[in-house]
């Protein structure tokens, strides 16, 4: 019986020889070559054992993934996914502080401008004596600090509010409010400096031009006769901590037909407290925020900011809420403030999930639009008397206090600190 021997061939080893200048750079400088496949070495190479698998395409015979403690940071991604988005990370968050230091830009004309969201802090308080003669149905009174004047008009007749030249600047009526297109006034109450020259086409002794600006029987504007916009006189500068009146009966004239009405009130000075414990309690704010932060303690860093956001809701709801300004000046200051409300609430949902890169430029947008937006332009509350706001001043000064400290310490473990941005997993490096 002859025996036939059967030649097999040995498997050759699957490789990836390099081929004359075929060599490129990809990745962390590696090189990658082409190569021809050896399809025999190929199907001649193990296979991986078949199985059922899961739904979410894992292994099921592979060892569960380990669970974190309660309160603890998750882990970051792979070197790989970090090194990817590290590549984009300057990018990114250079946009992000452009777009910061824009709202921060914006908000500096809303500020020296009458028609913004609220008035400015101050320590001079606008009171209302009465109005002389009286007029039945006939009342007027203070709104955002003294920023603005109210006259509601019941009269059942209209009523003329004069200018600084005693022109027809206002006229209240029965049906609603109409503004002198006419008068230098009106011009110069939009703002809370008035400006030196008005713009040509405004003459106080010109026949009024009525313009409809409301439908209510309730004028509102900015008057500089009941407001102290300048420096402080010198009686103030000499004995800052008591209590005085700067300007004494100060009057707004009215017109009802053939006779003449004054508003007649006070300008005081009232010593605002000190600012010293709130900027400790912004202080504090930062050093446990950044510490919470720093340290990976996501439980505590996910209450501090789900803090600033209150905080800053709570400010902004009494603000709006003295607020006379209108409706889209509101509705900016709105999207303005959400923004950071959002940015901040995804950023603790990202971090949550593990994704380092997201969330940490989401807490960038958030802690400018918080600390640069919402706080700083209410900063000078934390030493001011008159607050326009309809919340109680020391809940208001609180709120400013830990919006600020708690954004800026947002700031400071967003991907400006450069330990939360290392790698913390080395690459692997393949064998040849």
């Amino acid at each position: 019986m002859t025996t036939h021997a059967v030649a097999t061939r040995a498997p050759q080893p699957t490789s990836w020889p390099q081929q004359p200048n075929q060599a490129r750079q990809v990745g962390h400088g590696r090189p990658a070559y082409r190569a021809t496949l050896n399809l025999a070495a190929i199907h001649a190479s193990p296979r991986p054992p078949e199985g059922p698998t899961r739904p979410d395409g894992r292994d099921p015979r592979a060892p569960p993934a380990p669970s974190l403690p309660s309160g603890q940071w998750p882990p970051r991604r792979s070197h790989r996914h970090s090194t990817w988005v590290g590549r984009r990370l300057p990018q990114a968050r250079l946009a992000l502080a452009l777009a910061g230091l824009l709202v921060v830009l914006l908000a500096g004309p809303a500020q020296a401008h009458v028609i913004g969201v609220g008035g400015r802090a101050s320590n001079y308080r606008t009171e209302i004596l009465d109005i002389t003669p009286p007029v039945p149905g006939l009342t007027a009174r203070v709104l955002e600090a003294g920023n603005q004047l109210a006259l509601i008009n019941h009269s059942g007749q209209e009523v003329d509010v004069l200018g600084y030249r005693s022109e027809p600047y206002l006229r209240v009526g029965p049906t609603g409010v109409d503004e002198n297109q006419h008068s230098p006034s009106a011009y110069a109450n939009r703002y809370t400096n008035p400006p030196k020259r008005s713009p040509a086409g405004l003459d106080p002794a010109a026949p009024p031009r009525w313009r409809r600006i409301r439908n209510q029987p309730e004028a509102v504007w900015h008057d500089h006769r009941s407001h102290w916009s300048g420096p402080d006189p010198p009686a103030v500068t000499a004995d800052r901590g008591h209590r005085q009146v700067v300007v004494s009966h100060w009057q707004i004239p009215l017109r009802l037909g053939q006779r003449t009405a004054l508003i007649q009130g006070d300008i005081v000075w009232v010593p605002g407290p000190s600012p010293w414990p709130w900027v400790l309690l912004a202080l504090v704010a930062f050093v446990v925020v950044a510490a919470a932060g720093w340290r990976r303690w996501y439980g505590l860093f996910a209450l501090l900011v789900v803090v600033a956001v209150a905080a800053d809701l709570v400010h902004t709801v009494g603000a709006f809420a003295a607020s006379t300004a209108p409706v889209v000046a509101k509705v900016y200051g709105f999207f303005i403030s959400a923004a950071g409300w959002v940015a901040a609430v995804i950023a603790v949902w990202q971090l949550r999930r593990g994704r380092q890169q997201a969330g940490q430029l989401l807490l960038l947008l958030a802690g400018m639009f918080l600390a640069f937006a919402g706080a700083l332009p209410d900063v000078g509350a934390l030493a001011r008397s008159q607050l326009a706001s309809t919340l109680d001043p020391t809940l208001t000064r609180a709120t400013i206090a830990l919006t600020l400290g708690l954004g800026l310490g947002m700031l400071a473990v967003s991907p400006l600190n450069p330990r939360t941005t290392r790698p913390t997993t080395q690459p692997q490096e393949t064998g040849g």
